[in-house]
């Protein structure tokens, strides 16, 4: 039973260790969320020719390579949205927000004419 207990403790404390060390501060996340904005507000006016407003964001490190910004269509606050995005490389990976307006993104041939 004391090796079980011992070896349950070892496991606990290496968990939160590799989580903990692979996170990143709070100046780092904020100095991402900057970079990603205009990223972001670049890609809903390209594919969606849409104004966002980004009000959040989470990064999902080390659990997963992921930022995730949250926000809303300026001209319809009620309209959420979201974009992913790689990381560290802030390449965009997909977006979400109502169907309708989801389904209206243009594709690479439409805005590549442009």
């Amino acid at each position: 039973m004391l090796t079980y207990i011992r070896n349950s403790l070892i496991f606990i404390v290496l968990v939160t260790l590799l989580t903990a060390c692979g996170r990143l501060s709070d100046k780092e996340e904020q100095e991402y969320y900057q970079k990603a904005i205009p990223i972001g507000q670049d890609y809903f006016r390209k594919y969606y020719d849409a104004e966002v407003e980004f009000t959040e964001f989470y990064i999902n490190v080390p659990i997963s390579s992921t930022i995730v910004l949250k926000g809303h269509l300026k001209q319809y606050p009620i309209t959420k949205v979201s974009l992913y995005y790689d990381f560290p490389s802030l390449e965009i990976k997909s977006e979400s927000g109502p169907e309708d307006f989801i389904k209206k993104r243009k594709s690479e041939a439409e805005v590549n004419s442009q």
